[in-house]
């Protein structure tokens, strides 16, 4: 069976300017695509953009032509590949974690280590550093989080608040409750 809907990841980055968000958004929906999803971050000078799309088999065909003069009028490097919507495997509790802490070499790694052997599947991170009033740099680090309902939650908490005590981490695990 052919699927109605079909999905593309598009990554774009290239130097920053107030026109690429509008240029990109405006060929997405010319092509026919839906924006399920995006992330756009300014790093240094520089502008990264994580779109994921969906659309009919011609919509995506069309988005994927509009690359290359999209790469050369905007001056970006855009890659994309085309995906499937997940398949639901059994029962998953989604959880969001928050942690602040002195910023320091392998805080994210740690965290990740210590949950994947835990059958939690990070479903996304968001991390970023900033100065405090006392000129000390600060980690702002953010996951969400797909729990199976087979794990003992109350049994992971404990754990990843001993993990978090050990490790000087200012950690909250709660419930998920959507943006």
């Amino acid at each position: 069976m052919i699927p109605i809907h079909n999905y593309l990841i598009v990554q774009a980055s290239g130097e920053s300017r107030n026109d690429i968000i509008s240029e990109l958004t405006r060929a997405c929906t010319q092509c026919g695509c839906n924006i399920l999803d995006a992330k756009i971050n300014i790093l240094g000078q520089e502008l990264a953009i994580t779109l994921f799309l969906s659309g009919n088999w011609g919509a995506i065909a069309k988005m994927e032509a509009t690359f290359p003069s999209l790469e050369q009028k905007l001056g970006l490097t855009i890659l994309a590949r085309r995906t499937r919507e997940p398949a639901p495997i059994g029962q998953w509790m989604t959880y969001s974690v928050q942690i602040t802490a002195i910023d320091q070499l392998g805080i994210l790694e740690g965290i990740v280590n210590f949950l994947t052997p835990l059958n939690v599947v990070i479903e996304e991170i968001s991390a970023n550093t900033y100065v405090n009033q006392t000129q000390t740099r600060m980690l702002n680090l953010e996951l969400k989080i797909n729990v199976s309902d087979k794990t003992q939650f109350a049994s992971l908490r404990e754990q990843f608040m001993s993990y978090c005590d050990e490790h000087n981490l200012d950690a909250f695990l709660e419930p998920f409750r959507g943006y």
